[in-house]
């Protein structure tokens, strides 16, 4: 296993956390007043990164470049946007279904779009692989949330 393998690790382990973790700090401030917390944080941390490396070339590479921000479109806030959807939703789905359920949903949701993602955005078709074992997971992740 490639290191890099290990970073959709950590994503995966960080996506149960951060839902798990804003669906109890909830009970306490709300929802929202949990989302927004975990927003301003993760604003917070972004900026200083992004500093970071703009005033360290090397730290990572291409953040210094020039035109950053240019050619704005609409579309640009869509990964924004997706993010609030997971920050929201994933604490709902937690507190209704449990941890496993919502992930193995999240993941089953993840798989089709992945496909659809490669093959029209990446230019990576759907090999007959990644749809059988796409489709394996898939369905583990229908039988848990059917019997769970």
């Amino acid at each position: 296993m490639r290191l890099f393998s290990l970073v959709p690790l950590l994503c995966g382990l960080a996506v149960v956390a951060q839902g798990g973790l804003n669906r109890r700090f909830a009970s306490q401030w709300g929802l929202l007043g949990a989302v927004l917390l975990n927003m301003v944080v993760a604003t917070v941390v972004v900026i200083a990164v992004f500093a970071a490396a703009r005033s360290m070339p090397g730290l990572w590479p291409g953040a210094s470049a020039e035109g950053r921000f240019s050619g704005f479109t609409p579309w640009h806030l869509v990964p924004g946007l997706c993010g609030v959807v997971i920050v929201l939703g994933m604490p709902l789905a937690i507190g209704r279904l449990g941890a496993v359920q919502s992930v193995l949903l999240l993941m089953a949701a993840q798989l089709v779009t992945s496909l659809v993602w490669d093959a029209l955005v990446e230019g990576r078709p759907a090999t007959v692989a990644r749809v059988v074992g796409s489709a394996m997971a898939f369905t583990g992740a229908a039988i848990a949330v059917w019997k769970g």
